[in-house]
Order: C-alpha cells, then structure tokens, then sequence
C-alpha cells in the first residue's frame, strides 16, 4: 500500500483528551537540578537530519511547509525561528489533538491569540502548559509571535511523553535540559529554537520511551489504535537493516497486519511495474488467463480486489473479472506459474499478505509453503508472474471501485435498499430532493472516497454531516465530477470531526432519530461538486438513484419505483 502519499490527515485522534491541569506557576514541585525524574530515553529509528525528519513529518501530517524551493521541493524554512504560535499548533498536532481542540474550542484567559489559533492555544492552557504567561500590561497575554523557547517547547515533548509538572516531573526551567538528557532536543543552551529543531525535537519525541515504560511513544499510539502500523514503520524505518531490526525488536512489532477489503493497484517495489492482467484473446471469461507486469498506466486490468477470509489469508480477485466471472490468482497444480481461476476452482489460491518494514508486502501461498508471489523479470513488461522461493516484495495502492475506464464509482451507502420517502414526495420531503432509508443493518457506509467536510451537530440540522469524495467519481447518470452528500438523524456523531478521512465502504454514520424525525432511519441529500456554504441542509441537487450505483449484491427490499443501476451497468 502507498500509504506514504496518503498519510495527511491520518492522524488525527491519536490521543484521548487528558484531564485539565490548572495549577500555577507557583504550585508546581521544583525538579532535582539533575533531573533525574525524567528517565525515558531514545530506543528506536535513526538519526536524520533536520530536512529527512521535517519530511516524515510532512507525510504524517504534523509539519507543514512554507512553499516551494528552487528545485521544485518543499521548503520548511528549517532554519527560520520557531514563533510561539507555530509552536502550540506543532505541540497539539504531535499529540493528536487537532481535529479535537477544533470542536471543543477550550477557553483561554489570553487577549492576544488569532482566532484561528485560539482552539490550540486553549488546549494547552487546559493542560497546565501556558500557567506562566499571565502576565501583561492590559491583561494575559500570550505573544504569538513571540520566539518561541526550547525550555517551553520540550515541556510541551515531554507533556506528550506522559510527564507532568504538577506531579514534579519537570518545570519550565529544566525542560530544555531534561530534553538534552535523553537526547529529544537539539537545540544547545543560549541557542535560539527554530523550526528544523522543532522537526528533529518531534521525531525524537515519537521514538522515546514514555514516563515509567518501555514502551516509545509511536507504539503506544499503535497500541491505542491512533497511529497505523504502517506510519509508524515509516517514521522509524532506517535504510540500515540492522538498526530497522533493532527498532522492530524494541517496540514489539510484528510483521503481520491485516489489510482492509477492497481495490488495489500492486506493483513491484523494485520497479515500479503494476500486476496485470495479460490479454484474454478469444478467452472472454478470463479463465486461465496469465498474469504479469506491466508499466502502471490506470487500465482496469492493473486492479485487483482483496478479501480476507475467515482462516486470515486472501483471495486476490481480478477487477476486470470480479463481477462477472470471480476469477482469482492461483496456479495449476505442480505448475508454478500463475494465472486467473474461479475461487471455487482447485487451482485458485490463497495467500497470506505480510508487511516488511519499509511498507512494502509480500504474498506468500497458504498451501506451497515458502511459495511467492514474483516475477521472473520484474523490470521487463511483460514479465511473467510465477510462484518462487524467493520472497519478492510489493506495494499496495488502495483504489474506490472503478468502472472498465478506471473511474471510481459512487457507491449506495447501505448494503440493504429500503426507502421509506423520495425526493419532493407527499410528507416532509416536498421541498427537498432527499432519500429516506431504513438500511436493515442499520450502518450507513462511505460512498466513495473522502472526507467529511461540515458538521451541524444540532438538533434543527439533525445531526448533519456532510461527506466529499476526494477527487472526481461517476455518477450513475453519466456524470464524472466530484460528489458531496448529506446524511441526517444519527443519535450520536460525537466519534466523527471536520477532515475526518473514510476509504469507500467505510461504517461511519447510524440511522436514527434525532432531531425532525418519525422513526429511526438516515435521511441522504446529494450534490454535485466540492462542498461549498449554498449547499442546503438536507436537500441535495441531484436524485439518489443518478448519484449511486448499487453493488450487484445489495438486498433491494424497497427501491421504491425508482430506476437504480447495477455496479455491472457502469461497465
């Protein structure tokens, strides 16, 4: 999977809200000189340098850059002081707070902050971490573009590391020593801080060991479901194997994770050419057809649908085949090369899909042990795909559900079809283009793509959110463009946040009855485009059943008179 190109925004929620510290200045125990009470230490990854660290940044979302340099690149203005604002919105990102302090707006006594700034300012005042500054000649102030201190940057590291000033852990004047101690800060005593020493300070922060264990602080976020494995592999991983292996061993990875169900392009790592299907000829079923490489080029045939089975491996499906034939990767029996074949055939296959540490895969047969998925000249298209001993590995791109041109298509958010009221019908609906749907497994799933984009948590709105595809899909009339839905009625959509990221197929909203409603159900309003503020809550400017495809196998219990087309239809 290319997850490095996917990774901003993913995030988000890494760590659940703390309590909040109020105490003073003046309250907060003095630390041994030594400070011998922080005794975490750097376990895993590599040294970088200020522009590799503030670049894993970037993929992960938590740095930003200031524009673009002479070579194309991304310029991060390393070597530009630090600002005390950039510094609260660096400190809450890096503790998976941003998508949080948006929505809880946390009050600060401060006359000076942005607004856009003020929700991180309030977070870390809310902590204990901003106790010192209430100072000021027409009340508290802050200074936003105030240098901002090494002392007062790693107090906000080692907060993230799990230590506390109102517990004697640290104070203000020993942080930036506690943090050259264990090797998280870079920046000497009297040096200004700037951005590149922040970048490298946040990395080192991510691979130390938290306040009474032995565990760093990426592999906590692993542990607590707010950081992928993948990200975490990626933050740490080192082009030395040895200290790759050193890293894997000290946080207790393991190399096995489960990829989600869905459309993937695969290509091998080494060259960067993607599985394909080869020519069917007069064999318009697929069946039996040969597998190789290709030059990626978007066509049909380079996509593949993974399903995990019951017994943890995989069947790899053929897109190009999938609904009409469902044929599979495999291999005849006592012959290693592989082709397609129908899943209930005794030449389809299963895999086990294992991740090394780089991010790349490897697919390995579940019954020829030691058997891999390679191809005998990866750099050649055209290559033929084999099974081997020797491991080859791959990357995985997740891709929506595409059509024969390779479009992604809008997909009905229910895996069951029961309408209970269209658009502009006889009840609440006259003046609203709107679905009312009671799917029988009550989740409401992604259509496509994308993010959620507004939130209107009240009990007028209904509870609405509204959902962007990431980039342009088709619609069932034709149409290619981008998409924006509305859903209402949730009970409860505290879990969800403006920027929250869904792959297609994802659970993420409930049908209910909060707000204006008779019965449980979710109410689904379409437009076309990007969100923009003209968007009427819950009337949408384009019929549900021109919008969404349904999947060949959804249970149509009410379509409701109204023409829906097949997945198959689009081609």
């Amino acid at each position: 999977m290319n997850w490095k190109k996917g990774l901003i925004g993913g995030m988000a929620g890494w760590l659940m809200a703390a309590s909040a510290l109020t105490v003073g200045a003046a309250d907060v125990p003095e630390m041994p000189e030594d400070g011998t009470q922080i005794e975490s230490e750097i376990v895993a990854g590599a040294a970088l340098t200020e522009e590799d660290a503030a670049m894993r940044l970037y993929y992960l979302g938590l740095l930003t850059g200031t524009g673009t340099n002479v070579n194309g690149g991304i310029d991060f203005a390393l070597g530009k002081g630090l600002t005390r604002v950039e510094s609260a919105v660096l400190a809450v990102r890096l503790m998976g707070q941003e998508e949080y302090v948006r929505s809880a707006m946390l009050p600060h006594p401060f006359y000076d902050v942005p607004e856009w700034a003020s929700p991180y300012v309030g977070y870390l005042y809310s902590r204990g971490l901003l106790d010192d500054l209430l100072v000021g000649m027409f009340g508290p102030m802050f200074d936003p573009n105030f240098a901002e201190t090494p002392e007062r940057f790693m107090s906000y590291m080692l907060y993230a590391l799990g230590y506390r000033m109102n517990e004697g852990d640290y104070s203000y004047p020993m942080a930036a020593e506690c943090g050259r101690k264990i090797g998280i800060c870079v920046t000497k005593e009297d040096e200004p801080l700037t951005r590149g020493g922040a970048a490298l300070a946040m990395y080192n922060t991510l691979r130390t060991t938290m306040k009474g264990s032995r565990q760093i602080l990426s592999d906590a976020l692993v542990k607590q479901g707010r950081m992928d494995y993948q990200d975490a592999v990626f933050m740490l991983w080192s082009d030395d194997t040895n200290e790759t292996d050193v890293f894997l061993d000290a946080v207790g990875y393991t190399v096995d994770w489960t990829i989600p169900d869905g459309y993937y392009t695969i290509t091998a790592s080494d060259s960067g050419k993607a599985l394909n299907v080869a020519s069917s000829g007069a064999n318009t079923d697929y069946e039996g057809v040969g597998v190789t490489t290709w030059d990626a080029t978007g066509d049909i045939t380079q996509t593949f649908r993974i399903e995990r089975t019951e017994r943890g491996t995989y069947y790899i499906y053929s897109a190009a085949s999938r609904s009409g034939f469902g044929r599979v990767i495999g291999a005849g029996a006592g012959v290693s090369e592989v082709g397609l074949y129908s899943a209930t055939s005794k030449n389809a296959m299963e895999f086990y899909i294992r991740g090394c540490a780089d991010g790349s895969w490897e697919i390995v047969s579940a019954s020829r042990e030691g058997q891999y998925l390679s191809c005998r000249d990866s750099h050649s298209s055209g290559g033929k795909i084999a099974l081997a001993a020797v491991p080859q590995t791959w990357n995985f791109e997740r891709q929506g559900i595409v059509s024969a041109d390779g479009r992604e298509l809008a997909i009905f958010v229910a895996e069951s079809l029961v309408v209970t009221q269209g658009a502009y019908d006889e009840f609440s609906h006259m003046e609203q283009n709107a679905l009312d749907i009671q799917p029988m497994e009550r989740a409401v799933r992604a259509p496509f793509d994308g993010q959620i984009v507004r939130i209107d948590a009240t009990e007028l709105a209904c509870n609405a959110v509204w959902f962007q595809s990431a980039s342009p899909v088709l619609y069932a009339d034709g149409t290619y463009d981008y998409m924006t839905v509305c859903f209402l009625h949730d009970n409860d959509i505290s879990d969800l946040a403006v920027g929250q990221g869904y792959t297609q197929g994802d659970y993420f909203y409930d049908s209910g009855d909060y707000g204006v409603s008779s019965g449980k159900h979710v109410h689904v309003a379409v437009y076309r485009g990007e969100y923009c503020g003209s968007m009427r809550c819950g009337s949408g400017d384009v019929y549900a059943q021109d919008a969404f495809f349904l999947p060949d196998d959804t249970y149509v219990y009410n379509g409701y008179g109204l023409n829906w087309k097949k997945m198959s239809d689009a081609g």
